[in-house]
C-alpha cells in the first residue's frame, strides 16, 4: 500500500478546513470496502487520506419537509433495517439488504457507493427510480444536482476535493384510491455476497379502483457504464391495468432494452433471458394479485 498522511475530522467543517489547506490530491474513507482494494493494488495513490467515520452530521436517516433525507456515511446496515425506508422507499432498503456480505454493509455507506459509481452498484438502480439528488461540498462551497447527472459526468460529476454529504429525494404520497409501491431486484453469479449481473428498481403509483398505472419508474443497472432510467417503457406502461398479459408486454420490451444497450457483447443473449425473470420477479413481488399469485 503506498504511504499518505492521514486525518480524522470530526465535523464537517473540520473538513473543509483541512482539504482547504492541502494542495496535494485526497481520498474520503468511511467504510472502506472498495477504496482499501483500491489503495493495496495501487490504482489510486492519494496523497492524503481523509476518514469521514467519526463525522455524525454525515450518518442519518430522517424525513424532513416532504423527502428522506440520508446522510453519505449512513451504512447500508442502517439503510437494510430503517423503518422509514421500508415505508417510504422499499426498493431503496431491498438493494442495501442485497450489497455484500453483513460485514460488508456493516461498513458500506451509500455515499461510498455513488462515489464508486461501479456500473453494478446495487443502489443506484433504486436511487434512479426514487428521483433522488445529491448533495456535495467541497472548499469552493456546495452544489446540489440530480443523482442522474452526477452519474453522467462531465461538468456535474464529482470533482477532486468535492464530498458527498447528503442524499435525498421526494416521499410521494399517492392521491385518493391509490398505492404506490417500489421494488428491488438483482442476479449475481450467486444467491449473496456477489456483485449484480443485473439489477433493476421501479417504483409505481397504481390506481387501486381500476388497478392502472398512474406513473412508473424503471430504472436498470450492469448494463453499461452507469445504469438508466427506461423512459420509453415508462411511457407506454401509463395507463395500462397490471395482469398477466402486461407482464409479457413488459418482458419483451426489457429484452429490447438489452439489445439496445448491449449489442454484440458476449453476455447479450444470457441477459435478454434474465431480464424478462427480473422483471416477473419484481411484478409478482409488488402486485400479486393482479399477477394471479395463489389462484
Amino acid at each position: 500500500m503506498p504511504k499518505f498522511n492521514f486525518a480524522c475530522p470530526m465535523s464537517r467543517s473540520e473538513v473543509m478546513e483541512t482539504i482547504s489547506l492541502v494542495k496535494e490530491e485526497v481520498a474520503f474513507i468511511s467504510g472502506g470496502t472498495d477504496l482499501i482494494i483500491q489503495l493495496t493494488s495501487g490504482q489510486i495513490k492519494p496523497a492524503w487520506l481523509i476518514d469521514l467515520s467519526q463525522i455524525p452530521e454525515l450518518n442519518y436517516i430522517k424525513e424532513v419537509d416532504g423527502r428522506l433525507r440520508i446522510g453519505s456515511a449512513t451504512t447500508f446496515t442502517q439503510i437494510s433495517e430503517s423503518d422509514l425506508i421500508a415505508e417510504k422507499a422499499r426498493c431503496l432498503g431491498q438493494a442495501a439488504s442485497k450489497v455484500g456480505s453483513t460485514q460488508i454493509r456493516n461498513r458500506a455507506t451509500l455515499g461510498g457507493n455513488i462515489a464508486k459509481a461501479s456500473p453494478a452498484g446495487d443502489s443506484l438502480p433504486a436511487l434512479l427510480a426514487l428521483d433522488a439528488w445529491v448533495s456535495i461540498l467541497s472548499p469552493q462551497g456546495s452544489r446540489r444536482v440530480t443523482f442522474a447527472q452526477l452519474q453522467a459526468g462531465g461538468g456535474s460529476g464529482l470533482q477532486a476535493k468535492e464530498l458527498i454529504t447528503e442524499i435525498d429525494f421526494p416521499v410521494s404520497e399517492p392521491l385518493a384510491e391509490a398505492q404506490i409501491v417500489s421494488g428491488f431486484a438483482k442476479i449475481g453469479s450467486r444467491t449473496a455476497v456477489t456483485i449484480a449481473r443485473l439489477n433493476m428498481a421501479v417504483k409505481v403509483e397504481q390506481d387501486l379502483v381500476s388497478g392502472k398505472i398512474r406513473e412508473i419508474r424503471w430504472a436498470v443497472g450492469a448494463l453499461g457504464r452507469t445504469p438508466f432510467r427506461l423512459g420509453e417503457l415508462e411511457l407506454e406502461l401509463q395507463g395500462k391495468t397490471i395482469n398477466q398479459d402486461l407482464a409479457r408486454e413488459i418482458a419483451d420490451r426489457l429484452k429490447e432494452a438489452v439489445d439496445r444497450a448491449i449489442p454484440g457483447r458476449s453476455s447479450q443473449e444470457y441477459k435478454r433471458q434474465a431480464i424478462q425473470g427480473l422483471g416477473y420477479d419484481l411484478l409478482y413481488d409488488l402486485f400479486p394479485e393482479q399477477m394471479g399469485v395463489g389462484r
